[in-house]
């Protein structure tokens, strides 16, 4: 399968699980008030035309002609590790659709260059990796219930920056400038929750 074609079928199974969410009000934006896009354009002064965006989510105040928060994911299958140029170019439309206050989350099925990741938190861009299934190992633990799951920066910072990183019992690993998230509710409410 051709680089084009993979990274678009990993941006409609994102795009088809955010969709999926908001329309049972699971998300972190109310439902009513909450309208999600895929390739959506907005214009750039900068540029004088559309930047046209992989996944964005705008959400209103109720009875606002315009969206209050805007939310833009950016989707990136493949095989390569991801640089920091691709980080820069991300931020870079993000500021010429709506200044730093819009929230960014960067999605991929590859790890990011060092350079990448710490670009990312530098300038509150959340991260979210998920490992091919062939990179993960599901071994059953017995877990009791009620008990909190640990999460374990070394691995996640593993997953995020090595290429061949092979999960344990998890292919999601998401983070932002402050914490790290087991999964995409967490880091949605977590990350886009804060002032």
């Amino acid at each position: 399968m051709n680089t084009t074609k993979r990274g678009n079928n990993f941006e409609n199974r994102v795009y088809a699980y955010l969709q999926e969410a908001l329309s049972q009000d699971n998300l972190f934006v109310p439902q009513k008030t909450s309208r999600i896009f895929q390739k959506k354009g907005y214009f750039s002064r900068d540029r004088q035309s559309d930047i046209i965006t992989d996944i964005s989510i705008e959400t209103s105040i109720p009875g606002a002609d315009e969206y209050s928060l805007l939310t833009i994911i950016e989707c990136k299958g493949g095989n390569g590790t991801i640089p920091v140029d691709d980080m820069e170019e991300f931020h870079s439309k993000i500021q010429q659709i709506a200044g730093d206050n819009v929230k960014a989350i960067f999605v991929s099925t590859s790890a990011l260059q060092k350079g990448a990741l710490s670009y990312a938190q530098s300038k509150k861009i959340a991260v979210v990796r998920f490992l091919p299934m062939d990179q993960v190992e599901w071994v059953s633990y017995h877990m009791p219930p009620n008990r909190m799951e640990f999460l374990n920066p070394i691995e996640f910072n593993s997953a995020f920056t090595n290429q061949g990183h092979v999960g344990r019992n998890r292919s999601f690993y998401g983070c932002d400038e402050l914490s790290i998230y087991s999964d995409l509710f967490s880091l949605l409410n977590g990350f886009l929750n804060r002032a």
